[in-house]
């Protein structure tokens, strides 16, 4: 494990000053996917759960999230219909094991911003997460 961290390549894009909510409901994923991006400088706030991420935004200040479809009880898809209720809007990205295209479609149709299937390379996860951050920062400016 320690060898695999060493030749990993160094990502040269930093999400330094980016918060991220993170909602998956495998503890493993999720802990994984958090250490991930904070190594690359972001704030990441986790979630288990649809309702905790939404007492997580609740009182934070939330830059992008990224979140699986498959939750229980709440899916990623009410996640963000809720999310996106309130002002001002934030960019989103499902990250899923989902790889059906009519799913794909009622994400996009949702509001997601990207789509991405696990296992995902870690360097577009973090282009990704830049590129949509810096856009929006662009646009509520």
């Amino acid at each position: 494990m320690q060898q695999a961290l060493q030749e990993a390549p160094v990502t040269k894009t930093s999400l330094s000053n980016v918060s991220i909510l993170c909602v998956d409901n495998y503890i493993d994923s999720l802990e994984l996917l958090k250490l991930s991006l904070e190594l690359q400088g972001a704030q990441v706030y986790a979630a288990i759960s649809a309702e905790e991420a939404l007492r997580i935004f609740a009182t934070n200040r939330i830059d992008i999230l990224v979140s699986d479809l498959a939750l229980p009880q709440t899916d990623g898809i009410a996640l963000l219909k809720a999310v996106r209720k309130h002002s001002p809007p934030i960019p989103a990205v499902a990250l899923t094991g989902i790889s059906d295209a009519a799913v794909r479609e009622k994400a996009t149709a949702a509001g997601f911003d990207r789509y991405l299937v696990k296992p995902v390379d870690e360097d577009k996860l973090i282009k990704v997460i830049s590129d949509l951050v810096a856009k929006n920062r662009k646009l509520s400016a």
